[in-house]
């Protein structure tokens, strides 16, 4: 189990032991979990900004005071625990998409759980299993899936030969596997490569043949996650000039934007980085006009013809109507 999901499980199972132990010192709750108190007190801390809502009342709260001054551990507000999850018909579809996505690129023990996940989800749901959406991503070898599993799973160094596409060449690599994870319709994985000695990305469905080592992983994951990280941008990254309007800034935290200038009536001149330009083009539609490209002109012209086909597909509207 990575640590992530490691850490996850562990403090959904201080919740229930802390409301049976009400008062316990930290120190004891550190020795319960095998974990220790300085650890502990950050995951009560992590613990105090989750709940249901975003209000006093609904999210987890601890005795603060008793907790700093005592170093004991009283939690309030978390009966939310013990209700049963309600998700609507719209939530559980997204999350079995989601978990959909997962499956082609899982293996072994993981694609077992993932499908007892769905079935579970369909059942809860009242939908059927065999919904009608197809997640379409790049086949990858059913061997090299299951090692790249095995790898991660096991911390174990891995031996592959990778297909370089841009130069048309095959490389061996040995490497340290991170994580594995599905960005923009790819399926990754994250390593250090003792071939270049640094951290790599690549894509999974390029690696041509693999095996699991007998070896450890001698270096640890970089617990960096921003996409902007995991995706460095350079001279050749594609982007575009957008404007966006004002009141509507929070868009620059949500994507890879450089501020190239405030103006004076609120809006945002920016350039967006992107990993290809039709993912550059969904997110400028996706943001439903408070996005405009300024340049390249070209690419402005290709957003509102992409705007006018998806107008298209609706009932009563014509191809030729303005975006």
């Amino acid at each position: 189990m990575n640590p992530s999901l490691k850490q996850v499980v562990r403090m959904l199972a201080m919740v229930p032991y802390l409301q049976s132990n009400q008062g316990i010192p930290l120190a004891d709750l550190a020795r319960e979990f095998k974990i220790k108190p300085a650890q502990a007190q950050r995951e009560l801390e992590i613990m105090m900004l989750t709940g249901w809502g975003e209000y006093h009342g609904e999210l987890i709260d601890f005795d603060v005071t008793a907790l700093q001054d005592e170093g004991v551990v009283y939690i309030r507000d978390a009966e939310f625990m013990a209700r049963p999850l309600r998700i609507s018909r719209s939530e559980a579809a997204a999350l079995m998409v989601a978990l959909r996505t997962l499956r082609q690129s899982a293996a072994g023990d993981q694609a077992a759980l993932i499908d007892s996940a769905l079935a579970k989800l369909a059942e809860a749901a009242g939908t059927e299993l065999d919904t009608p959406v197809d997640v379409l991503l790049p086949e990858v070898d059913a061997g090299v899936q299951a090692a790249v599993a095995e790898a991660l799973a096991g911390k174990r160094q891995l031996h592959m030969v990778y297909a370089n596409e841009t130069r048309d060449e095959q490389t061996e690599r040995v490497v340290d596997p991170h994580r594995a994870f599905t960005q923009d319709g790819h399926r990754y994985l994250s390593a250090w490569c003792h071939k270049v000695e640094a951290d790599r990305l690549f894509r999974v469905d390029r690696i041509v043949a693999a095996a699991v080592l007998d070896a450890p992983v001698t270096t640890d994951a970089d617990q960096r996650t921003r996409l902007e990280d995991l995706f460095p941008q350079g001279p050749h990254t594609p982007s575009v000039l957008v404007e966006i309007e004002p009141g509507a800034d929070w868009l620059l935290g949500q994507y890879r934007m450089d501020v190239v200038e405030q103006r004076p009536d609120g809006a945002v001149r920016a350039r967006l980085f992107g990993s290809d330009p039709a993912w550059l083009r969904r997110v400028v539609m996706r943001a439903g006009g408070r996005m405009r490209v300024m340049e390249p002109g070209e690419f402005s012209r290709e957003v509102r013809e992409a705007a006018r086909s998806a107008l298209a597909a609706y009932d009563g509207v014509t191809s030729d109507q303005g975006a």
